[in-house]
C-alpha cells in the first residue's frame, strides 16, 4: 500500500541543481507546473457525488478502465457521502515535478491535509495557525469515525469466523475470535514533526498490524477515504492477527510471544492468553492450501531445500567477492572471514530448525504473500457479511465498489500511464524527474520477495471471486478465480 513509500527518501537524495539559479528551461517547467496546479484545484473543487462506476466484467482492470477519464484529476472518486479517493499517481508525480522548482511552491497543490499530512502538524504547511487548528479538529472528527469503523470491521470479522464454527473446530475458532477481540487500536504520531509521522510508517496512505504489540495503526491519510475502503482495509488488518504465521505463536496480553529468531524482544516470561494453533489444527488450512492453487492466487511457498540453496548460492557469491577470486589452499574454498561463515551457518540452522512450523512467516520464507492473501480472504468474508446486510441495492453496489478504491487510487495501470504521459512534458527541463521515475519502476520490479501480491491479482482472485460481491457490483464474467472455502 505504499505507492509513495520512497518519495521522502528519494527527494532528499536528489541533486541540489534545482536550488541553483532558474534557467529559461526551468522557468518553463515552473510555468507548466503552475498551470497544472490550477487545473488540479479546479478538478478538486468540483462538487457533487460521483455515480458508482459499473463494469461489465468483474475485474480490477475493468473498473480501472471506468476511472481512466479522471486520470488527470486530483481525485479519482467521490462517494455519496463526499469521501474522496486521491489520485496518488498524480500526487506522487507532481511532488517530483515540484522538486525541480524547489522553493517556488511553498503551498500544496490542493489544501487537503488527508493527502498532505504535514498540514496536520506544520503551521506554515497548513496556511496559518487558525487553519492548522481547523485541520486538527478535522483529524479529531475523522479519527472518531475511524474508531467506529474499526469496531464495525472487527464485529464482521468475528461474525464471519462464527459462521464457520462447528463441533470439530469450536475450540480453535474461539481462539481466533479471542485474538481478534484482543487487538487494540494504536494512534499514529500526529502531534510531533512530520518526519516522525513518516518514521511511524505514514509517509503514504497506510494501515498496518503489529503482532508484537497486537495493535492496528491507521495513518491520517486513510481517514477521509470512503467508509467501505476503511472497512475493507481494517478487516484485512484484523486478518493479520489470525493469519497462518500469527496462529503459530502464543499471545500474551501485550502481543505475540515472537520466537527468538524474529525479535530481539522475546516475551517468553509473560503468561499465555491465547495459545498457538498449529497448522494441522488450523480450521482454515483448506483456505491456506486453496490460496496456493492456480485456481486462486497461486501463492508460492518456497521449499526448505530452495531456501537453503539460495543461502548457499548467496554465500558462494559473497565469498567470491570478498576473496577477490582467491582460493584458500587448505580448504579449497574461496577466502572469507569466520564471521561470514558463522552468519551463513546461523541462517541455515534457522531454516532447518524453524521451517516446518514457521514456513508461512515472511521471516522464514522471505515473502509475506500467504499472510497477505489470507488477510485479504478474511477481509472478503467480512465485506460479504457487511454488503449482504445492506438492503438498498444501489448502496450495496457503492459499498462493494468503494471497498477497493484505495487500490484504484494507487495501482490502476491505465491511470498511472495517463499521468506519466502528462508528466512527460517536464522531463526535458527536469532530467531528475525521469531518473527518479526510472528508479521507482526498478524498485517496483527488482524485489522478488515483496511483501504484497500485485493489487490486481489480490482483488481479482480473492475479493471479486466472491459471488456475493459480484452480485452487489452487478458485474458478470471476466474472472475465473476460485472462491476458496474452509
Amino acid at each position: 500500500m505504499k505507492f509513495m513509500g520512497f518519495v521522502a527518501i528519494v527527494l532528499a537524495a536528489v541533486s541540489v541543481q534545482a536550488q541553483e539559479s532558474v534557467s529559461p528551461a526551468m522557468r518553463e517547467t515552473i510555468n507548466k507546473i503552475s498551470q497544472m496546479r490550477d487545473t488540479l484545484k479546479v478538478s478538486a473543487d468540483r462538487s457533487g457525488a460521483c455515480e458508482t462506476p459499473q463494469s461489465p466484467s468483474c475485474t480490477f482492470e475493468g473498473y480501472c478502465g471506468q476511472l481512466a477519464g479522471k486520470a488527470q484529476d486530483f481525485y479519482l472518486y467521490q462517494d455519496s457521502e463526499g469521501r474522496q479517493v486521491p489520485n496518488m499517481a498524480m500526487v506522487g508525480n507532481l511532488s517530483f515535478a515540484e522538486h525541480c522548482a524547489k522553493g517556488t511552491f511553498p503551498q500544496s497543490a490542493v489544501k487537503d491535509p488527508f493527502v498532505y499530512a504535514n498540514q496536520f502538524m506544520d503551521e506554515k504547511a497548513a496556511g496559518g495557525k487558525e487553519q492548522l487548528q481547523r485541520n486538527k479538529e478535522r483529524l479529531k472528527k475523522e479519527t472518531a469515525r475511524t474508531l467506529k469503523i474499526v469496531e464495525d470491521a472487527r464485529n464482521h470479522v468475528v461474525k464471519a469466523l462464527e459462521a464457520q464454527k462447528n463441533s470439530g473446530n469450536a475450540k480453535q475458532i474461539d481462539n481466533m475470535i479471542a485474538r481478534v477481540k484482543a487487538i487494540k487500536y494504536r494512534a499514529a504520531k500526529t502531534d510531533g514533526r512530520y518526519m516522525e509521522l513518516v518514521a511511524d510508517g505514514c509517509e503514504s496512505p497506510n494501515a498496518y498490524y503489529s503482532s508484537e504489540t497486537n495493535t492496528i495503526t491507521v495513518c491520517p491519510q486513510m481517514m477521509n477515504l470512503p467508509d467501505a475502503a476503511l472497512f475493507s482495509t481494517l478487516a484485512h488488518e484484523f486478518g493479520h492477527g489470525i493469519d497462518p504465521c500469527a496462529m503459530e505463536m502464543d499471545f500474551s496480553a501485550e502481543g505475540a510471544k515472537l520466537p527468538e529468531f524474529m525479535s530481539l524482544v522475546v516475551k517468553a516470561n509473560q503468561p499465555t492468553v491465547n495459545a498457538a494453533v498449529r497448522g494441522a489444527q488450523n480450521p482454515f488450512k483448506n483456505v491456506i492450501s486453496c490460496l496456493q492453487s492456480p485456481q486462486s492466487l497461486e501463492v508460492s511457498i518456497p521449499t526448505k531445500e530452495a531456501l537453503l540453496r539460495e543461502i548457499n548460492e548467496y554465500e558462494d557469491a559473497l565469498k567470491e567477492e570478498m576473496g577477490g577470486g582467491q582460493i584458500d589452499e587448505e580448504t579449497g574454498e574461496p577466502k572469507a572471514t569466520d564471521a561470514t561463515d558463522a552468519r551463513f551457518e546461523d541462517s541455515r540452522q534457522n531454516i532447518e530448525k524453524n521451517y516446518d512450523r514457521y514456513k508461512y512467516c515472511s521471516e522464514i520464507s522471505g515473502s509475506g504473500h500467504i499472510q497477505e492473501a489470507f488477510s485479504d480472504w478474511i477481509s472478503a468474508q467480512a465485506l460479504t457479511s457487511k454488503v449482504s446486510g445492506i438492503q438498498d441495492a444501489s448502496k450495496a453496489r457503492e459499498f462493494a465498489f468503494a471497498s477497493q478504491t484505495m487500490f484504484f487510487g494507487l495501482a490502476c495501470e491505465n491511470v498511472k500511464e495517463a499521468v506519466d504521459r502528462k508528466m512527460d512534458q517536464f522531463v526535458e527541463s527536469c532530467p531528475q524527474l525521469e531518473e527518479i521515475r526510472a528508479y521507482m519502476e526498478d524498485m517496483k520490479h527488482s524485489d522478488g520477495h515483496s511483501s504484497h501480491p500485485e493489487a490486481n491479482l489480490r482483488i481479482n482472485r480473492i475479493y471479486y471471486a466472491k459471488p456475493e460481491l459480484q452480485k452487489a457490483l452487478g458485474c458478470r464474467g471476466g474472472n475465473d478465480a476460485q472462491d476458496c472455502k474452509p
